[in-house]
This record gives C-alpha cells, sequence and structure tokens, in this order.
C-alpha cells in the first residue's frame, strides 16, 4: 500500500505543472459573467478598445513639507515636454517609465493620436492631465494604464521595474529634484501587493501549519514517533491533493485562484490529523488488549472506519455545498477542498493503517521523561536505578494529563445539574451570538484594508488622498449607450450632446450632495465649468470639440456615434463600506436625468465592490440553507433520530453566531478607528467548515454514545461517551484550532480575521458544544425531564429500577 502511494505521488509529481502557470489570478473575473459590472466592462471594451484599461499605476510627486508647491523644474523633470530622444529627456521621469513599458503598451509615432492613446499620463496629457496635478500644487500624478486587471500576475515585472527605478536607482535619483518625494499606488500596485501578500501567506501557513501539528501531538501524547503518523498521511495527500488539481487545472476541469493553496492545505491537516488520531486512538485500544500489531490495524478500521468515512463524508458534503456558489472562488474552493478532503479520507484508512502495520507498537514508544528530569537535574542520582516505567502515549494522557480528569469532572457535574450547567453555558454565550447576528452584514469589501499598513500601495494611496480627492484612487465610468441619439451632434432633435450636457449640469448642480467632486463628458470635456457652448472662440470650439467626440464618443463601426462616456470623481474612499451605498445613490440620479431610451453602464472599482457584495449575499443564504439541509440528511441517515440531529444543527449554528460575535469583537477593539467591519470571505468559510467540523465530532460522540448505551443505559451511556471520548476529540480539537490559527501567520488581515474566528470556533466546539451543550440535552432527554415532549425529541426509555449513577474517574482502556 505504502508503495502504491509512493508511485502515485511520483507520477503525479513528474505530471503536473507548477501552480504558479495554472492559476488564475483576479478577484472581481470570478463574478458572474451576467454581473452588471461585467457585462459594463464588456461593452466599453468593445465600444473604446483604445481607453479599454484594466488597471493603473499612480507614481506620485510631491512636495511633502507644509506649504511648499511643486516648482517648475519638479514640472519639468516629470515631463519637459520635449520630443522623445531628446538628450535632455534622459533623466525625465516620463520618458525612463516608458523606456519600461512592455512592446504590448508601447505606442509608435509622434503623432496627436498617438499622444492621445499613450499609456503614460501626465500633467501635460490634453484630455485629462489638469486633474493630474493636486488642487493645493503639492503634488502631481503620472498615470501609466495597463490592459490586464490588477490581480494580473503580468504587472508584477513592470511595476518592479519601476521600483527599481523609483527608489533603488542611485543615477535617477540623483536627478530627481531636492526636497522631491516620490510613491506608488495604483490599483495594479494594490493587486502586486495582494498577490504578494497571499504567496507568502500560503508559506507560513503550510510552515506555521506543519510546526503547530508536531508541536501540539508532541505536547499532547509525548511519543517521539506518533506524530510521524498522521503528518506523514496528511502531507501525502495534500502533495497528492495539489498535483491533482494542477493537472485538472490545466486540462479546464478546475479553475484554481491565488491562495486555493492555504485553505487546501489548513483544511487538509486539520481533518486529516483528526481523521489519523481517531483511528489510532482505537488502535491501541485493541493493542492494549493483547492483539496483535496486524490484527488490531483491521479491527480498527473495522470499528472505527465507518465513523471516520461517514464523519469526512459530512464535512465534504458541507463545504461541497460551496460548489453551488454563483461566485466563482467560493464555487471553486468548493471543489477543490472537497476532492482534497476525499484524498485525505482516502489516505487515513489505507497509508495510516500501512504505517501503523509497518511501525507496530514502536509508534507508541516513549523515553522514560522522569528519569530523564532526573538526570539533568541530578546527574548522579541516576544510577541509583531506573524510574518507574512509564506509560504507553495514550495512558500517559489519561492518568496524567488534565483532559481526562476534565471531561470525568464535567460527566459527574451533568449527572448532578444537567439544565443548571446547560443553561449557564447558553447565557455566556447568547450575548456574543447577538453580536454576531447584528453585525452578521457588517463587511469590508475594501482591498487595501486587507493589507498592512506598511505595503507599498497602501502608504501611496494614503499619500494620494491627502492631496486629491479620494476618489482619485477609482474613478466611476458612466457608459451610456441609445439608438436614438447621435453624441456627436450639438443639437437638434437626435442631439447627443445636448442631452450629455443637461446631464452634466445636473449633476454639478447636486455636486454636493453626491459627493462629487467633477464630472467630464462630452460636453464638458476638461471639467469644470468650461464647456463645449460657453467656448467663445469659434477655432478653439472647432479643436475642443473634436478632441471631445474624440476621446468621449465611440470611434468603433458598429457602436460610432451611439455609445458615449462621463467620467465621474467622487469625494468618497471607492473602497469604503459607504461606497457602495454612494454609487447606488448616483445611479439612481443618472436613470433620472437621462431619457428613457438610454442604456446605462457603472464601472469602475465600486461598481465591481457591489456586485461582489450583491453576489456573495444571496451566496451566503443558498449555502448556508444547503449546508444545513445536506449535513442534517446526512445525520439523520446516520443517528436516525431526527429530533436529537434537529439539536445538533442547532447547537452548532449557535456556536457559529456566538464565534462570529466574538471575531468581530475582537478586532473591532484591535482596530479601533480603523475596523471596517470583517472581511467579507471570513462568514462564508466560517459557517461552513464550522458546521461541518462541528457535526463531524458529534458524529464520533453520538456513534460511541449509542455503543455505550447499549451496555450502561441511555443516560450512563451519555457519560461514559463523554469519558471515553473527551481525550481524543478535546486532542483533535486542539490540532485543529491550532492548524487553523496557522492562517494568522501571513500579512492579509482577511486571512488572519479567518484563522483566528476557525480556531475559535473549534475550540468553542470542543471544549463547550460537544462536551457540554449535547450531553447536557442527552441527560435531561433520556432522563425524563422534559416530559412527554421528550418521546418526540427522540428520548429512549429508561427502565425504572435504572437509576443514573455518578461515575467520576472514568478510563479508556
Amino acid at each position: 500500500m505504502l508503495i502504491g502511494w509512493l508511485l502515485a505521488l511520483l507520477a503525479a509529481i513528474a505530471a503536473a505543472p507548477p501552480l504558479e502557470a495554472v492559476v488564475q489570478t483576479g478577484e472581481f473575473a470570478f463574478l458572474p459573467a451576467d454581473s452588471p459590472s461585467r457585462v459594463g466592462e464588456r461593452a466599453f471594451a468593445q465600444s473604446f478598445p483604445e481607453h479599454s484599461r484594466a488597471s493603473t499605476i499612480a507614481v506620485i510627486v510631491r512636495r511633502p513639507a507644509p506649504g511648499e508647491h511643486l516648482t517648475d523644474e519638479d514640472l519639468n523633470f516629470v515631463d519637459d515636454d520635449l520630443d522623445e530622444g531628446d538628450p535632455e529627456t534622459q533623466f525625465e521621469l516620463k520618458e525612463r517609465l516608458r523606456r519600461l513599458l512592455p512592446e504590448e503598451l508601447e505606442v509608435r509615432g509622434e503623432d496627436e493620436a498617438a499622444e492621445a492613446s499613450s499609456p503614460v499620463l501626465t500633467f501635460r496629457d490634453k484630455s485629462t492631465g489638469r486633474f493630474l496635478i493636486s488642487p493645493d500644487r503639492q503634488a502631481t500624478l503620472v498615470l501609466i494604464e495597463l490592459q490586464a486587471e490588477f490581480l494580473d500576475t503580468k504587472n508584477a515585472p513592470l511595476i518592479r521595474a519601476i521600483e527599481e527605478l523609483l527608489f533603488e536607482d542611485e543615477e535617477f535619483r540623483q536627478h530627481v529634484p531636492q526636497g522631491l518625494e516620490l510613491a506608488l499606488s495604483g490599483t495594479a500596485v494594490v493587486g502586486r501587493d495582494m498577490l504578494r501578500a497571499a504567496k507568502e501567506s500560503a508559506k507560513s501557513t503550510e510552515k506555521w501549519t506543519i510546526i503547530l501539528v508536531v508541536l501540539l501531538l508532541l505536547s499532547i501524547y509525548r511519543a517521539p514517533f506518533l506524530w510521524l503518523v498522521p503528518l506523514s498521511t496528511v502531507f501525502a495527500a495534500v502533495l497528492l491533493t495539489m498535483k491533482l488539481l494542477c493537472l485538472a487545472a490545466e486540462r479546464g476541469w478546475v479553475v484554481l485562484f491565488s491562495g486555493i493553496e492555504s485553505y487546501v492545505t489548513v483544511l487538509l491537516y486539520g481533518a486529516g490529523v483528526d481523521y489519523c488520531l481517531f483511528l489510532i486512538a482505537r488502535y491501541k485500544e485493541e493493542v492494549d488488549q493483547g492483539i496483535g500489531s496486524r490484527q488490531a490495524v483491521r479491527d480498527a478500521l473495522g470499528r472505527v472506519g465507518a465513523a471516520i468515512a461517514a464523519s469526512a463524508g459530512t464535512v465534504i458534503c458541507g463545504i461541497g455545498m460551496m460548489a453551488f456558489a454563483e461566485f466563482g472562488k467560493f464555487h471553486e474552493a468548493g471543489i477543490a477542498i472537497s476532492f482534497g478532503l476525499m484524498i485525505v479520507l482516502l489516505a487515513a484508512l489505507s497509508f495510516t493503517p500501512a504505517l501503523l502495520t509497518l511501525m507496530g507498537q514502536w509508534v507508541f514508544w516513549q523515553p522514560n521523561w522522569s528519569e530523564l528530569r532526573g538526570r539533568l537535574h541530578a546527574p548522579f542520582r541516576w544510577a541509583n536505578g531506573p524510574a518507574d516505567p512509564q506509560p504507553g502515549a495514550f495512558e500517559a494522557v489519561a492518568h496524567q494529563g488534565w483532559l481526562q480528569s476534565l471531561w470525568d469532572h464535567v460527566g459527574a457535574a451533568l449527572l448532578r445539574r444537567p439544565f443548571s450547567i446547560w443553561a449557564v453555558s447558553v447565557i455566556i454565550m447568547l450575548p456574543f451570538a447577538i453580536v454576531g447576528v447584528a453585525n452578521y452584514t457588517h463587511l469590508s469589501y475594501g482591498l487595501l484594508s486587507d493589507l498592512p499598513a506598511t505595503a507599498r500601495s497602501v502608504v501611496g494611496t494614503n499619500i494620494v488622498q491627502r492631496h486629491f480627492p479620494a476618489g482619485t484612487t477609482g474613478p466611476i465610468t458612466a457608459l451610456i449607450h441609445s439608438d436614438q441619439l447621435d453624441f456627436t451632434q450639438l443639437d437638434g432633435e437626435s442631439g447627443g450632446v445636448a442631452v450629455i450636457n443637461s446631464l452634466t449640469l445636473g449633476l454639478r448642480e447636486r455636486a454636493e450632495d453626491l459627493l462629487l467632486s467633477d464630472v467630464r463628458s462630452v460636453s464638458h470635456p476638461l471639467g469644470g465649468d468650461e464647456s463645449l457652448s460657453t467656448v467663445t472662440n469659434p477655432a478653439r470650439r472647432r479643436i475642443m470639440t473634436a478632441r471631445a467626440i474624440q476621446h468621449y464618443v465611440s470611434q468603433v463601426e458598429g457602436f460610432g456615434e451611439h455609445w458615449t462616456r462621463v467620467e465621474l470623481t467622487a469625494n468618497i474612499d471607492p473602497f469604503s463600506r459607504d461606497s457602495i451605498e454612494h454609487l447606488t445613490r448616483l445611479e439612481l440620479e443618472l436613470h433620472r436625468l437621462l431619457p428613457p431610451s438610454t442604456t446605462l453602464y457603472l464601472l469602475g472599482p465600486t461598481a465591481s465592490i457591489r456586485d461582489l457584495k450583491n453576489v456573495t449575499d444571496r451566496d451566503q443564504v443558498r449555502i448556508d440553507l444547503l449546508v444545513i439541509a445536506g449535513v442534517f440528511a446526512i445525520l439523520v441517515m446516520l443517528l436516525r433520530q431526527p429530533g436529537i440531529c434537529s439539536y445538533l444543527i442547532i447547537s452548532v449554528l449557535f456556536s457559529y453566531l456566538a464565534t462570529l460575535g466574538v471575531t468581530y469583537l475582537v478586532y473591532w477593539w484591535y482596530d479601533g478607528a480603523a475596523f471596517a467591519g470583517l472581511d467579507w470571505k471570513v462568514p462564508m468559510f466560517l459557517f461552513t467548515i464550522l458546521i461541518a467540523v462541528g457535526e463531524d465530532y458529534n458524529i464520533f460522540l453520538m456513534s460511541r454514545i449509542e455503543e455505550e448505551q447499549v451496555v450502561h443505559g441511555p443516560v450512563e451511556g451519555v457519560i461514559q461517551a463523554l469519558s471515553k471520548t473527551g481525550r481524543i476529540i478535546s486532542s483533535c480539537g486542539i490540532i485543529m484550532a491550532g492548524t487553523f490559527a496557522s492562517l494568522a501567520a501571513g500579512t492579509l488581515k482577511g486571512m488572519s480575521q479567518l484563522g483566528f474566528a476557525l480556531a475559535f470556533g473549534v475550540l468553542l466546539d470542543t471544549f463547550v458544544v460537544r462536551p457540554v451543550l449535547v450531553p447536557a440535552y442527552l441527560v435531561l432527554l433520556h432522563s425524563g425531564r422534559l416530559g412527554p415532549l421528550g418521546r418526540w425529541l427522540g428520548a429512549k426509555t429508561l427502565p425504572a429500577e435504572t437509576a443514573p449513577a455518578v461515575t467520576a474517574g472514568t478510563t479508556n482502556t
């Protein structure tokens, strides 16, 4: 079996492409194709192909000292307006940036058309140049418009080259005017920083996952060889999973996104180690009865193999429901993680038994820790004789650890006061659950809020927002289409310019209310108060009209004069929570000002974020219902007790809401005024994983309860099962929580929040829901304290002569 796994791994490694070659970058690219922002982007790319830039790089040039303004020397350093090739342009910023552009972005020629479509824009640009100098005249922007989306890895080499020029090229920096500061921002730089942070987070997560699993296994079981079994199993499963996913992505069967390896690694390590430990625990029980290693492995598989498979099936079903999501990342994560869980289940039921058979009882060997401590503290005392023999790994926990003692005391307390313990637990969790419900939709969709404050793009964006309107970092484009209007005609029945002029004036009248700093259109090509109708010089008006039509009206055959665009700059951060509501108000005003015959599309970061929110909100409701229904169906099929299954679902739901509330409060306290809400991915992944994992542990507990109730009766069987499964489930919970906590090792705030939430949620389920809320309810149910209602909820008949006995100190032998 081990040889078969080794051959499969070698074949997959040899055949699979690297992850970087098949991963699809982007965020909004995973929105459904019929999302309004994506429909608008496609229409814009067709009608304005020469202006269809998916992302930008912004170089900020400023004088940071208060009261200082940009000088003529500063402006000439940015763009001296000399021809390309002039010796004096050697250290001009615009020229040096143009030299760094890849071939597909280069513009050939020196005529006006080439200049108008240049991807490098400065304050000298005839269309938008005036907006690239800040109102306080302390800063100016140089924009580089890119064709790739902001999260595309193709942007990284150019951004890195610009960084080297601005911050590392000593010869160039010597020609930067004294006192001038350079910074870097733009959506492409944000995307590059996010990809870099995601890659670093994936590496840190994998490293700390392995370290934490090893440390926790050693500290809990204290057997030097034991950790090798689950770690080897899961390492092989994760490696095989990722290689098979890369092969599937290469053939177009699945789509992998940046960061998927972190989710797969953490979930597979957390679940896989649990499955292995449950099998090892039962294997140890068989070995302790004097059964040989080979037969003990077979017996252990026969006793817990079905429970492990059922438990894994619950998790696979729960997470697999994400495949029904509209948002592509959720959809693909559901497929990839579920596939990985099937691989790790197969490994736990084949690779682990083979490894246990090979290692025999050596897997439980441990040094005589007391003797070693004696040698360390009293170097000569060890010669007096050996210390008492040490128990095995699991007995060490049972007789010397705190976990077994804890669950024995909890069991005894539950027999005495089940309702009091249940009520106190619920009362303590309830306020946090209320916070979770109240802030369920208080989420952050901001890209910058996910990055550390020291990231290059965050620093640059903060500088931009000090000198320019907040919306400069994410302008809004309104794309307007009408078959009845000609946007090249100034007036007349089909005169579209007059309609756009009325629209522009209407927006400017409500600029303060609509939080607009400027509106540019075919009627107001330069923004501000000046329009085509206010230009009195005939020659200048003719030139301005021609340029306005060329820039703001489509020149593509088949679109032509029936498509125009209006560019809006807002006084609100395009990535803030309020920007979505602002965009909706602006859209309503645009519809009010436009004729009914027009079609309106809104483009820009806020439009994409709004679609992201709408899609993920729908997904949250859909997936929540599907996960609950799917997990409930599996529980009913396994336990055949719908009433108890309903309570198990409700208890885990309650735990999820309390976890969400605690996470919200922790980061609200930690981030202070900067807290914009939990990352939008947290509720979805937290719900899906916690519900699945919570019921995973419940299945192990309930299967043991049924086994013990046959021998000890309905009530005593609950307490016996709690005692006999308490230490192993608690150990698995601690290890899984540690695994999830490794998500916080990276720099992405969203991953940090998810890691904390999952770790806390698993610990809450491990130490409160599974050992307190569930057994307390079952004791109340089976002891008849719920009255006639108990029959409908699944109470088992308790013989009259049977009285529940308080058992403390019960151990698993």
